[in-house]
Order: C-alpha cells, then sequence, then structure tokens
C-alpha cells in the first residue's frame, strides 16, 4: 500500500507490522517500510453533547 509518510516527506510503501497485541490477525496500523513511521488506525468514535441546549439572554 502506498501513503504519504509525514517523516519522509514523500509516497512511500506502508506495510503491516507484527501485531501480538491485537486480537485478529489482520492488524489496522501500517509502518513506512523506509524509515518506520508509524500511522495508528484507530476506531472512529462519535461523541455527542447529550446536554440540553441553554439560551443566554441579557439582563434588562
Amino acid at each position: 500500500m502506498e501513503l504519504h509518510c509525514d517523516t519522509c516527506g514523500q509516497v512511500r510503501i506502508f506495510e503491516k507490522p507484527a501485531c501480538a497485541d491485537h486480537p485478529r490477525s489482520s492488524c489496522p496500523d501500517r509502518a513506512c517500510s523506509t524509515c518506520g513511521a508509524a500511522i495508528v488506525v484507530a476506531p472512529v468514535i462519535l461523541l455527542m453533547d447529550r446536554r440540553a441546549r441553554v439560551t443566554l439572554r441579557r439582563a434588562a
């Protein structure tokens, strides 16, 4: 897989590193094959503010 490496500053080949801590055999992380910089892929977490909206008014 070719991705842009921020450390190298160019498009490089990224490979799957050995991933012993991941429960499945497919590790979502990638490492640059040239310099070893890693891209850690984390699941997207959607945070929602469930508090009631507050309307502020100026005192008369």
